[in-house]
């Protein structure tokens, strides 16, 4: 195990009747933020209970803080922060009464802190659950999370079904209390333009698997669509190698490349191509091409 690493996962194999997650491989060092991008269905939720021993997996390996996840599972709890994508609190209880519960559980529980977001997020300490709208919920699960001061933060879609001015407001104060350099964020969602306001990483999924993960700042740079005719069929052929995923019409050739250089546009000409033409991606066009499995 990798004590330098948030987050590390081997082999990971769950089967389910009409669903498989595997897992391969997928880490990310302390001190960073992960985005998981993925459509619904992707297996983000299931990962994440995987990680927290809430979904055993058949086989493979998994890590959280340089600790195993069954043999230190209840070490690891004390030191991870949780958000589900779905709120499971108590629907009679308040949010000071909550905060009350919840930290007979954690020795590093900072009841100050805690009041001190429920003041920042706008959540009244004696409303009950049942009266706080979708988004009030999610912000006194990310309290909760938060006041016993985690070293790792595990946000499972907080930000599906908020209204676009909730969420924004939401990421607003997520980012205000999460931008400390000690703590190592996972922030699952299918919204690509949250996970580009807050990840240093992000790593998409599809069909249960990790199809590509790296630098935020690295995939937009490797990221272009390209277009080119082709000097002849010949040429054709050996450009193809150069692009994930192409359409052609008459030797005109329109495409994404997902490795590209500096220097990508003078190999393609050197292999024949004409009228090079290169495009910037967004984290959501990647994901699209990704999501309809053309990489």
């Amino acid at each position: 195990m990798n004590d330098l690493m948030a987050i590390e996962l081997k082999g990971i194999i769950k089967k389910y009747p009409d669903f498989t997650l595997d897992v391969e491989y997928l880490a990310f060092s302390r001190g960073t933020i992960l985005g998981l991008l993925g459509p619904n269905g992707a297996g983000k939720s299931t990962m994440i209970k995987a990680m927290m021993n809430l979904v055993g997996v058949d086989r493979g390996n998994i890590s959280l803080l340089g600790m195993d996840h069954r043999r230190e599972e209840i070490k690891i709890k004390k030191q991870v922060g949780y958000v589900p994508e779905e709120c499971n609190l108590y629907e009679e209880a308040s949010a000071g009464w909550l905060g009350q519960f919840v930290s007979k559980y954690y020795e590093g529980w900072d009841h100050r802190f805690y009041q001190h977001l429920l003041e920042k997020f706008g959540v009244q300490s004696g409303k009950k659950v049942k009266k706080l709208s979708k988004g009030g919920k999610m912000k006194l699960s990310l309290c909760l999370a938060l006041a016993h001061r985690p070293s790792l933060l595990l946000l499972d879609e907080p930000t599906s079904g908020l209204d676009p001015v909730v969420r924004q407001q939401f990421l607003k104060e997520l980012l205000e209390v999460i931008q400390d350099e000690s703590r190592s964020v996972l922030f699952s969602s299918h919204i690509v333009s949250d996970i580009e306001k807050v990840a240093d990483y992000v790593a998409f999924m599809r069909g249960g698997q990790i199809v590509l993960c790296d630098q935020k700042d690295d995939l937009l740079d490797k990221w272009r669509r390209v277009s080119f005719r082709a000097a002849d069929s010949g040429a054709a052929e050996r450009l193809k190698g150069y692009l994930a995923y192409y359409k052609e019409m008459n030797q005109n050739y329109q495409g994404v490349s997902g490795s590209c250089g500096d220097d990508l546009r003078q190999k393609l000409a050197e292999l024949g191509a004409e009228n090079v033409n290169l495009h910037p991606m967004s984290l959501e066009e990647i994901m699209i091409v990704i999501s309809r499995g053309e990489v």
